[in-house]
């Protein structure tokens, strides 16, 4: 298989891939890295590169000398032995070109597939969990279980009159950036957990490079003003016909009820549009964990990494 490195360039392909139709046994999931930003964004963390089995698209990241899959080759399938050969020939490619075999694996595998691949000679392990919502309940916020979020929105809109949610556009570029930069010094103030301090580095270079090449990987970005200055910014991507993905928010810490009103406006937008939010994982930290908890998921996603123990390295 002949590797090409995963370019801005590629999106169109790759979102051709994503959406096409794969006989009747074509799945659609609601699993948030099966779309192009949510991978190419952490380019400077994993090199990328894509190569093409049968009629199916593999997308590999490569860090240092060894390969892992961040999702199944698409569109994926369940119970056909054509895909399953396509998965096992991806695998052996990243076993003879790794160093490591331990860090070989495929990620992000929806947990409906995973009777298939259990079947088949993978075992899996849980990656983590995404959070799925209904659009019209975070938009609305009805109910005695949301009445702490709408109390913080509407003591924000009373006291701020002046807040604005717009779209963003490049001139808002560095304003943004900055926004990030006094975000992550305030997060790690409040903590001392070394890990989630370097998970906060990390993330500078992915909103970075969602920020700049948001309308290019097809993101939808929303920027508060409070007073004209820039308090916060959201981005997401649409994931499917019914689906949005809330990729990341960023909001002034000291604003009380500004993360509820960016959050709660943002659905209002897609509310029509689509019927489902995705807000993505929790990073298992025990304090973002609390907050997607307490706007009620309707739904948890748990992603799995399968590892195959039936492969020969030749």
């Amino acid at each position: 298989m002949q590797l090409q490195p995963l370019t801005l360039n590629d999106k169109p392909m790759f979102d051709l891939y994503a959406q096409s139709e794969v006989g009747k046994h074509r799945q659609h999931t609601r699993l948030s890295s099966y779309a192009f930003a949510p991978l190419y964004i952490w380019r400077d963390h994993f090199t990328f590169y894509w190569g093409q089995l049968a009629e199916y698209l593999c997308v590999f990241a490569k860090q240092n000398d060894d390969y892992f899959m961040p999702i199944l080759p698409i569109p994926y399938r369940v119970g056909s032995c054509g895909y399953l050969n396509v998965v096992r020939q991806a695998y052996q490619f990243m076993l003879a070109s790794s160093r490591n075999p331990y860090i070989v694996r495929i990620e992000n595998v929806p947990k409906e597939m995973l009777p298939f691949f259990k079947e088949n000679g993978f075992s899996a392990t849980l990656k983590e969990t995404e959070y799925l919502y209904e659009t019209e309940v975070l938009s609305r916020l009805r109910g005695n279980r949301y009445k702490s979020k709408r109390s913080a929105y509407n003591a924000f809109v009373a006291q701020h009159p002046s807040v604005t949610l717009t779209p963003y556009c490049s001139t808002d570029r560095d304003a943004c950036f900055a926004r990030y930069d006094t975000w992550r010094t305030d997060r790690a103030s409040q903590s001392e957990d070394a890990v989630y301090c370097a998970m906060l580095d990390d993330s500078r270079t992915a909103h970075r490079t969602a920020i700049t090449y948001a309308d290019t990987l097809g993101l939808m970005g929303r920027v508060v003003r409070i007073n004209g200055e820039i308090s916060g910014y959201t981005f997401g991507y649409p994931l499917n016909a019914d689906t949005f993905c809330v990729l990341f928010e960023v909001t002034d810490l000291y604003i009380k009820g500004l993360a509820q009103f960016i959050y709660r406006e943002f659905c209002r937008e897609l509310m029509g549009t689509y019927k489902w939010i995705n807000a993505m994982d929790d990073s298992g930290l025990e304090n973002l964990r609390r907050v997607k908890h307490s706007y009620h998921p309707t739904r948890l996603m748990p992603s799995y990494n399968i590892v195959s123990s039936q492969t020969v390295l030749h």
